[in-house]
């Protein structure tokens, strides 16, 4: 009897199938999709099939892409990730449009619907977007096409596949990489700009050293003068005093004697 109790069970659970959470399932009965999809749990599945399928948000990896730049450069490297989610309610509709596109990526607990799709799609919007920008600065532009990557993506899968379908969440410009021979000359410019860039520097730090030297000058130029008009005003009696004060070492001249000889007033 505990033997029958088991076998019981264990065919009690390999009837049922769980859904995880952020999955949803869509089920298929004698072939005929269900358009209702299950939400997260356990149900006894023995008399029908269920795919468990990814509703959370799911990176999609472009990798080696060549595309071409407005000035007709083809790209040595481009590696793009998108991140991208299905309208967990129209799971069942994305199925039946493309009943062979079901993917499995390892990691995963479910299985992708209708990616393959989205992955021909953002292959023409990502050679779009980088066709719009010119050689010279297109390793610049990175946020620029992950952007416009988004924005047209999305408009293309509403109009071809139907919209509320898939949903382009953001795009990430992994790898970029011009013509090595362009990038020989990006690299070449850029070194020339930071020489001609430390070339002002310098001449501005020289501009204003001779600024200062300048109006050091200038100031020494007019205590001269100013000086020079006091020993002019004063017929040179008072400055010669001034300077007579400024050299005393604060002695009396003494005579021969050893008498202190006063300090003569020059006035």
């Amino acid at each position: 009897m505990k033997k029958i109790a088991i076998a019981l069970t264990a065919l009690a659970l390999a009837a049922c199938t769980q859904i995880d959470t952020g999955n949803v399932a869509v089920e298929r009965t004698m072939g005929q999709v269900k358009p209702e999809v299950l939400q997260p749990g356990v149900y006894f599945t023995m008399f029908k099939t269920v795919t468990e399928v990814v509703a959370k948000e799911a990176p999609l990896a472009l990798e080696d892409l060549r595309p071409q730049t407005a000035d007709k450069i083809v790209l040595q490297d481009l590696d793009v990730d998108i991140y991208v989610q299905i309208n967990p309610a129209k799971a069942a509709m994305i199925m039946t449009k493309w009943p062979g596109d079901i993917s499995r990526v390892e990691g995963e607990d479910g299985a992708r619907v209708g990616f393959n799709y989205v992955q021909r799609q953002a292959r023409e919007a990502v050679y779009s977007a980088v066709a719009k920008r010119n050689s010279a600065t297109v390793h610049t532009e990175r946020a620029q096409i992950a952007a416009d990557l988004v924005k047209d993506l999305q408009a293309s899968l509403d109009k071809e596949a139907g919209k509320d379908l898939f949903f382009v969440r953001s795009a990430n410009v992994r790898n970029l990489v011009t013509d090595p021979a362009l990038e020989a000359n990006i690299k070449a410019a850029a070194q020339a700009q930071f020489k001609l860039q430390s070339e002002k520097n310098l001449l501005e730090v020289s501009k204003v050293e001779a600024d200062r030297k300048r109006v050091e000058a200038q100031g020494e130029a007019d205590a001269i003068r100013i000086k020079a008009e006091a020993v002019a005003k004063q017929g040179g009696a008072e400055y010669v005093q001034l300077k007579a004060i400024e050299k005393w070492d604060g002695k009396l001249p003494v005579t021969q004697a050893g008498g202190a000889v006063p300090m003569l007033s020059l006035k």
